[in-house]
């Protein structure tokens, strides 16, 4: 179960990525919170990710997906394609990587996700300034 109005802050961190929010998945101890995203469009405005590449021949999927996936309420996956969140930010940004880690405070932790994948998307030259 998740926090009241946690879904409504997604929704707020998320849009400007174009992402939508797609379903919510509850099972034993596991939920599952999924946002879509045009993928020609996507790839258009972020081509440097080689998301395109990297479905091959497949290419292009119905849509492509942000999966969060909250064990007992604790986040334990933040991916979006090819990227790894929760990875990336334990590498580069504690502070932000603690904030991705706990639902403590939802608000937070939807800016932190917006936050995060902000810097996982922005462009190689951008990247530098974070």
């Amino acid at each position: 179960m998740l926090p009241e109005g946690y879904l409504d802050a997604l929704r707020d961190e998320l849009a400007p990525f174009g992402l939508e929010y797609g379903s919510v998945a509850d099972g034993p101890g596991v939920t599952e919170v999924v946002f879509t995203a045009d993928p020609e469009s996507f790839v258009r405005a972020h081509p440097w990710l080689g998301i395109e590449e990297s479905y091959g021949r497949t290419w292009p999927p119905a849509q492509l997906e942000l999966r969060l996936r909250f064990d007992r309420g604790d986040p334990t996956q933040v991916e979006f394609e090819t990227l790894d969140l929760l990875a990336e930010t334990a590498s580069t940004d504690s502070a932000l990587r603690d904030r991705l880690n706990t639902l403590h405070d939802p608000a937070d932790q939807a800016a932190a996700v917006g936050q995060a994948l902000a810097e996982a998307l922005a462009e190689p030259e951008e990247a530098e300034a974070f």
